[in-house]
């Protein structure tokens, strides 16, 4: 063999070693990461626990970050391509809650309650005053005319007219007798109410809860009393108990009716009889000033309530027989 022969033998010998060297070194799969498009940062996130050095990618492992960012204008190794999904947020469901009542609502509810429980019995009260004076009127009819009365219906107005501190006696006294129609009549409701809804706080007060009071009525003796809690030291007064509301609007009507510190009340009302007017509790209050320390002040809150609540309506059935 000659000696070009040889050297074209060995020559071709390398060039097919070097040729497979690199093959190998730029393989496709080597080189593949140069033919896939990837999205720079910061569009592209990586994968969580993602490290793009570990195996089989034939670099060394290193223990990166647990979230790992390519750096700006820099290229990931090759990856399988993965979609940027965006993370579904499900909407917060609460919990179905009762509707809350409002303070207005509340206390609509408060006073409707209020004014329903207590009608009936202003009504049934007033309804008794009413023939209670009828029957006062024939009695003092038949005086009028000298009819001779019997022992009972002289008895019986005797005792009323104690009853309604009328001075002197019905039966020989003409004065008398008118004193005692004056006092025997009706509250109307519009009064009542009002009164009631103020010195009860519609009926939610201690006293009106604890001793079904709903007009701030006192009292000295011991075992029909409430003491108020806080009542001064040098004071004696109770608050009166009642067994039921009815009980208290029959005792304050009487208050109205035979006390001497509601004359000018009772006036008024005697003068709306006489003009044939129907009695009008918000005309009557004017009558209210020695009920309460407050005086006129006490006589506008009661005035104002009747007018809010436009409770003069509910007087129109107070006309006499």
């Amino acid at each position: 063999m000659s000696l070009i022969s040889i050297l074209r033998t060995v020559f071709s010998f390398r060039l097919l070693a070097a040729t497979l060297l690199l093959w190998t070194l730029f393989s496709t799969q080597s080189m593949a990461w140069q033919q896939v498009s990837y999205t720079p940062y910061p569009a592209y996130a990586a994968p969580v626990n993602y490290n793009p050095y570990a195996q089989p990618y034939g670099y060394p492992a290193y223990n990166y970050p647990r979230y790992y960012y390519p750096q700006p204008n820099y290229y990931t190794p090759p990856v399988s391509p993965t979609k940027l999904v965006k993370p579904v947020v499900k909407p917060e469901i609460k919990k179905a809650t009762k509707p809350k009542t409002t303070i207005t609502q509340s206390t609509t509810s408060t006073k409707k309650l209020f004014i329903e429980n207590l009608l009936p019995f202003i009504d049934k009260e007033n309804t008794r005053l009413q023939q209670l004076r009828r029957k006062v009127e024939n009695i003092i009819q038949q005086l009028d005319a000298n009819i001779l009365l019997s022992d009972e219906s002289k008895n019986w107005l005797r005792k009323l007219a104690k009853k309604y501190r009328v001075k002197g006696n019905p039966l020989t006294k003409p004065q008398a007798r008118e004193d005692l129609l004056k006092k025997v009549d009706i509250i109307p409701a519009s009064l009542t109410l009002a009164q009631a809804a103020n010195e009860s706080a519609w009926g939610k007060s201690r006293f009106a809860t604890e001793a079904n009071n709903l007009f701030g009525i006192w009292t000295y003796d011991k075992s029909k009393g409430l003491k108020p809690k806080n009542r001064d030291s040098e004071k004696k007064h109770l608050v009166r108990i009642f067994d039921h509301y009815g009980e208290s609007v029959s005792y304050y009507m009487h208050t109205l009716n035979s006390h001497p510190a509601y004359t000018k009340l009772r006036d008024i009302r005697q003068q709306q009889r006489k003009n044939l007017l129907s009695l009008d509790g918000f005309e009557l209050a004017v009558g209210l000033e020695k009920y309460s320390a407050k005086g006129e002040l006490y006589i506008k809150l009661i005035r104002d309530l009747i007018r809010q609540n436009q409770w003069v309506q509910l007087d129109g059935k107070n006309l006499s027989a």
